[in-house]
């Protein structure tokens, strides 16, 4: 087998490279985070950095890279997106809305019809529409079946009355996707469909909510009354599970968190260098441990990338490279905690925090990443049942 990139890719990688050297601000930390670039709309003039480069990334053709030509894209591999997104990631650039890019596109071009597609990718392709999720309830993650939104058909309308949570960038999108309850004497999958819905719509408000990190990234979506015309229903009424269980699995290629945990293992040993006598004796072994663990976890990555290239269906593979890659970087973000001792514990806010607040920020971050995009009980579930047959119970 072999691991090696193309030379084209190689050449793709380091033009990637350049491009964030050049148009990133001078004096830009890229504060990672568990959902890359979200978390700089909070960083000052963070959210018109984030468009500014978000349109720059459109112009390059990167934010589709690998749709068909007709809505936009390059028809490029899965493969030259993964070393995309994991350039971003490295980094911590802004101007990446994968809620949009990696989630919505590729189920849109599957499931949605010649206007919805017209009507939504190019905005996307070109960084200029955002996009949110409306999926989990207060009552409903995990458990995402047993959601309650109503979406109450009318004169060629859907009606929609409930509220959706841990919607991330809500407060800075123009677009929602979401599944309700059309069908009110359904239950559990059943009777359940995928609408895309403006966020000016009269009835919908928005609410954000802070994380641990003190960041306003994540929101609650109230809807009352809010009307939402047929035409943004995708696939068929009530039959929305599939839809939506299709964007997921595309959510589940995690190279971002790999990518930072390897950022993070880099800066961390440049910070003990020009530190000396502050690290711990366990320094090395923690150190090369985690090196070891990140290049696993970017081959598992990859390796789903060169599956869906192969046209290999990659639901039980993606969600082994998701449990994987968030408690690795959960495990990197305790490490490095450890390893630089109390200051790690400063935040971004102050002048004296080690790499800029990243090890702080990074922490408290990591525990959300294992719970968004289906908790890591779930993953462990899916690789159960899906994976090595054993039974349910």
């Amino acid at each position: 087998m072999d691991f090696a990139f193309t030379a084209e890719q190689e050449k793709f990688r380091q033009e990637v490279r350049t491009f964030l050297d050049a148009e990133l601000p001078p004096d830009w930390v890229g504060y990672l985070g568990g959902t890359t670039g979200d978390h700089v709309v909070d960083r000052g003039e963070g959210w018109q950095v984030f468009q500014d480069i978000a349109g720059k990334l459109g112009k390059k053709g990167w934010l589709s890279l690998c749709w068909p030509r007709e809505y936009g894209g390059q028809a490029r591999s899965y493969v030259d997106y993964l070393i995309f997104a994991e350039e971003i990631a490295r980094r911590g650039s802004p101007g990446y809305n994968p809620i949009a890019m990696k989630m919505l596109a590729p189920t849109l071009i599957d499931y949605g019809n010649e206007e919805q597609k017209q009507q939504h990718l190019k905005p996307i392709a070109r960084g200029e529409r955002f996009w949110c999720e409306g999926l989990s309830e207060p009552e409903a993650g995990s458990d995402l079946a047993s959601l309650q939104t109503k979406a109450v058909k009318d004169n060629g309308h859907f009606i929609i009355n409930g509220q959706k949570t841990w919607s991330t960038l809500a407060n800075h999108s123009d677009w929602c996707f979401m599944l309700a309850r059309s069908d009110p004497n359904s239950q559990r999958y059943k009777g359940l469909s995928f609408l895309l819905v403006d966020l000016s719509t009269p009835g919908v408000t928005v609410s954000p909510i802070k994380n641990l990190a003190g960041e306003s990234s994540f929101c609650e979506i109230f809807f009352e009354d809010a009307r939402i015309p047929g035409e943004n229903l995708v696939s068929k009424e009530s039959e929305g599970w599939p839809v939506a269980q299709a964007l997921l699995a595309h959510e589940r290629t995690s190279i971002e968190f790999v990518a930072m945990v390897q950022s993070l293992i880099e800066e961390t040993i440049k910070y003990l260098k020009a530190n000396p006598g502050i690290a711990p004796a366990s320094a090395r072994d923690s150190l090369a441990r985690l090196a070891i663990e990140a290049e696993i976890g970017r081959l598992l990555n990859y390796r789903v990338a060169w599956q869906h290239d192969q046209g290999v269906a990659t639901d039980l593979y993606a969600s082994i490279a998701k449990l994987y890659s968030t408690e690795l970087f959960k495990r990197a973000a305790s490490a490095a905690m450890h390893l630089i001792g109390l200051y790690g514990q400063l935040d971004k806010k102050e002048t004296i925090a080690p790499l800029s607040g990243w090890i702080e920020h990074m922490y408290l971050v990591s525990f959300g990443a294992t719970i968004a995009a289906g908790t890591s009980e779930i993953q462990k579930n899916i690789i159960a049942l899906r994976g090595l047959s054993l039974p349910k119970g």
